[in-house]
């Protein structure tokens, strides 16, 4: 096999670079002499992560499709810990990105199956308050062009930047109950009887009808007492100038020609 690199990282200090090869090797050179420190052994499947310690220069974590996740001590080319993202009944889950938060003390990954690993120190009680399955209802919908070009929701034929915030729903289609409604930005302040989604039946494109979301909440902001965005109010705003420029641009153009009437012409 023709080794191929399919991801390089510098150390926090620059003091070293590491690059995974697609014969699941890590590599460790040191980035002044160019020479080779470390062959990082661990791996059985190539690697799309690496990841940095935001403030120590020893630490950095890896992560594959093999769903291993690897510390390691970069300086003595050990790995000081590891984790494997097996997932019950379906064997294991490739592990497709990770970051550290700011502090070092946690960091995240997303997986194949959808699912957010969050590992770290301390409890995990303030992540037992949300469900387990979190989907906005508008995830995977079909998108449309309309004739000039712009792309819009096929369902309500409207640009997806300009829809109402989405509702929360489970990997099902089902709606999460009002409290978690009120976690999606734009629904924090809403009252319940505008957290309760309209319910309808829809034709997959397996021809199965299921029941899903498919309104979004029809009352405007003003009835309901919430601040107007300030996206929106900005958009309003630049559409607004640009209107009175081109309003300016075609009445100097009209005007042009009036005055130019009166300039006497040689014979």
């Amino acid at each position: 096999m023709k080794p191929k690199v399919t991801m390089i990282a510098w150390n926090q200090n620059d003091n070293y670079v590491v690059t995974a090869v697609n014969n699941h090797l890590l590599k460790v050179w040191n980035s002044c002499t160019g020479q080779l420190l470390h062959d990082l052994v661990g791996h059985a499947d190539e690697v799309f992560v690496l990841e940095t310690h935001p403030f120590d220069s020893r630490i950095m974590l890896s992560a594959g499709h093999d769903g291993n996740i690897f510390i390691w001590d970069i300086t003595k080319g050990m790995k000081t810990k590891h984790y494997f993202n097996m997932i019950e009944g379906q064997g294991h889950g490739a592990v497709f990105d990770c970051k550290f938060s700011p502090d070092g003390q946690h960091f995240a990954c997303t997986d194949s199956h959808g699912h957010l690993l969050i590992f770290g120190f301390g409890c995990s009680r303030s992540y037992e308050k949300i469900p387990d399955q979190m989907f906005f209802h508008t995830d995977y919908r079909p998108l449309i062009r309309d004739s000039n070009n712009y792309v819009l929701d096929e369902q309500t034929q409207q640009a997806p930047h300009l829809m109402p915030p989405p509702f929360l729903v489970d990997v099902d289609g089902n709606p999460h109950p009002t409290k978690y409604q009120r976690l999606v930005p734009g629904r924090e302040n809403c009252a319940d009887e505008h957290l309760i989604p309209q319910l309808g039946y829809v034709a997959t494109s397996d021809g199965e009808v299921v029941e899903q979301v498919i309104g979004q909440q029809t009352v405007d902001q003003d009835e309901q007492g919430l601040e107007p965005s300030i996206l929106d109010g900005m958009i309003r705003q630049l559409q607004l100038q640009q209107d009175q420029r081109i309003g300016a641009d075609q009445e100097s153009a009209s005007s042009g020609p009036q005055n130019g009437e009166g300039t006497p012409r040689r014979g």
